[in-house]
């Protein structure tokens, strides 16, 4: 059990051909490319992180549909087909993903303690895009 302090940090690129890198079943492309070097970084990440005592995985992405501010998802689930508006014939994917309200709320609270702009997403209908 985790102690409530952070373990592990990386900052790492979010290039949308990490989706289907490699092709899990949930996506319906499959892609060729030269990205096995980003997703070799990816795969010693997750490695790295296997002997880590941790609670929870917060991720922050630069990519998301907002003109201001940081948004956190505050409902308890999301699932749905993505599709991308921008390319919609090259992600499309069926995601079915939970997320810790609670926690997701704590850091925006202590975000907007701090002055940060922020606010938590709670639309049931938010499409989840392959960098949120």
């Amino acid at each position: 059990m985790g102690k409530g302090r952070i373990v592990a940090g990386c900052i790492a690129p979010h290039p949308p051909h990490l989706v289907y890198a490699e092709n899990p079943p949930q996506n319906e492309p499959v892609a060729e490319g030269g990205w096995e070097q980003l997703r070799w970084g990816y795969e010693r990440l997750r490695a790295s992180l296997a002997d880590k005592d941790y609670d929870a995985i917060v991720l922050l992405s630069p990519h998301w549909q907002t003109y201001v501010g940081t948004h956190f998802l505050g409902l308890p689930h999301f699932e749905g087909l993505s599709v991308d508006p921008v390319f919609p014939n090259l992600f499309r994917y069926h995601y079915d993903m939970n997320v810790d309200v609670d926690l997701a709320k704590a850091i925006h609270d202590e975000a907007e303690a701090a002055g940060l702009p922020v606010k938590m997403m709670e639309n049931p209908d938010f499409r989840v895009d392959y960098g949120t």
